[in-house]
């Protein structure tokens, strides 16, 4: 019981039966929102260059290459530093989400220290964008890790899978942050170069200034979001939220040798992660493909494909909360639930593969566009909706092992499945044709590995079998630890 100083501060509606030890705190949902804010200005910054691809590629003479680098950099140092980042979450969330939040705003102010300098080269601000884009890397270890410990050390059961949703899914609306930024913010240099036109030199500086903003879109919430992590971000309440989340988990090396052992950790990862990686990884590279469906002489084009990106984004977020809070409602059904959502995810992608082979005809363009849109909105928040489910599943398979450890080795899959998808493109010779197959067949793949996984609700079970106690906690207080 708390004393009668707090009781204004006390949060005693009876979300869950409770042991006294046990506690739900009001503050949990201020934590999730700063952590998502993160996630989400952690994928802006990946995205910085691909919306201005042209623009940066006029003003300061990088190639294609260059650019696909500089995004590249997030899947590359998942696996070069996911182990001793995720024994840094594993030890303390806090910890870990200073160095993310750190690391973000050291890259995105350096880069525009180097840019609003006009007395250093072009080529040192090229160094000081690699140096951004790396550090913004490592960070995405963290965003892409801690969504299982956040929700686990945060929330009562009944709304783990909907914090675990909220925290891994808002992460992909930074892609479309950064083509809505970009959009407002830096004119396109399409529109100065049309009908083969020199470029002035007051557009030239209208356009570094454009730049110079852009930088700044990044780098002032970067140093915001740092500040009130540093001012208050615990790694836990004073009280847990259920009987698990207050249980010993296995030491790092232990726990990741255990979800190493563990086949259903293997399918689970491997499974999900191949339709999640390469859907993500098709939207980035979705222009090249949709912009060749056409009616006649009309076709898709590349700015509506990009609003497209921005739609899906956003469509795919609310979905997937959706589900999630679906799935907290309904227990024990996560492998079912995932299964159903990649077999509809695949006949959906079936239908937009037709459209984009052409076995399905329309004689007007806003048909095809009103098809593209419901197939590709939906097939998305299909197949974003199972990724946070798949990450719950294999904590309840996995458990006693740590959720940074599980959180992460899903998340690393992931990243392999990504890069491996990207590869395809430096293949001499294989073409574009194969992106209108490639995700229904990703969906397909996926389900034999999620099928034969025999489901032990361990976590579950150890919060549903306690007895009703009482709940106690406060709205706002700070009696968190690090």
């Amino acid at each position: 019981m708390t004393n009668m100083e707090d009781t204004t501060l006390c949060d005693t509606s009876p979300l869950l039966p409770r042991t006294s030890h046990i506690a739900v705190y009001k503050r949990r949902w201020y934590i999730l929102l700063i952590f998502s804010l993160v996630a989400i200005l952690q994928d802006t910054v990946w995205n910085t260059w691909g919306p201005i691809d042209h623009t940066a590629t006029f003003l300061y003479g990088w190639s294609h290459d260059l650019i696909a680098l500089f995004a590249n950099y997030g899947s590359i140092l998942y696996i070069v530093a996911f182990l001793p980042a995720v024994y840094v979450l594993e030890r303390s969330v806090r910890t870990a989400m200073l160095f993310c939040s750190g690391f973000m705003a050291l890259g995105t102010i350096l880069r525009c220290g180097f840019l609003q300098d006009h007395h250093i080269s072009q080529e040192v601000f090229t160094v000081s964008c690699h140096i951004c884009s790396i550090l913004n890397g490592i960070s995405n270890i963290v965003v892409g890790s801690a969504p299982l410990a956040i929700s686990a050390v945060w929330f009562p059961p009944e709304e783990r899978v909907t914090a675990t949703t909220i925290a891994q899914v808002f992460n992909g609306l930074g892609t479309g942050m950064s083509f809505l930024l970009a959009s407002q913010i830096v004119r396109p240099i399409d529109d100065l170069i049309e009908f083969n036109r020199t470029v002035t030199a007051a557009e030239v500086q209208s356009l570094e200034r454009d730049i110079q903003w852009y930088m700044y879109s990044n780098a002032i919430p970067a140093g915001v979001l740092f500040i009130l992590i540093i001012a208050y971000f615990p790694s836990a309440p004073k009280k847990p939220p259920s009987i698990s989340s207050n249980q010993a988990r296995l030491d790092f090396l232990t726990g990741f040798k255990e979800v190493m052992k563990s086949r259903a950790a293997w399918l689970i990862a491997i499974g999900c992660s191949i339709p999640q990686g390469i859907v993500v990884a098709w939207t980035a590279m979705m222009v090249v493909n949709l912009t060749q469906i056409c009616v006649g002489e009309a076709c898709l084009t590349q700015n509506w494909v990009n609003y497209l990106g921005i739609y899906a984004t956003v469509v795919s977020t609310i979905a997937a909360i959706l589900v999630a809070r679906a799935a907290d409602m309904v227990k024990g059904k996560l492998k079912e639930a995932i299964i159903i959502l990649l077999c509809l995810a695949a006949v959906v992608f079936l239908m937009l593969s037709l459209i984009s082979i052409g076995v399905f005809q329309f004689g007007n363009l806003l048909y095809v566009q009103i098809s593209v849109y419901f197939l590709l909105l939906l097939g998305n928040s299909l197949v974003v909706s199972s990724m946070p489910l798949a990450m719950e599943l294999a904590m309840e398979i996995c458990y006693p092992a740590a959720e940074g450890v599980v959180g992460g080795w899903i998340s690393i899959w992931f990243n392999i499945a990504t890069v491996v998808f990207l590869s395809l493109f430096g293949i001499p010779g294989i073409g574009t044709s194969w992106l209108d197959y490639v995700l229904p067949l990703s969906c397909v793949v996926a389900i034999p590995f999620i099928l034969p996984i025999k489901v032990e609700y361990k976590r579950m079970l150890m919060d549903v079998n306690k007895e009703e106690t009482n709940i106690e906690g406060d709205k706002y207080g700070s009696n968190g630890v690090s």
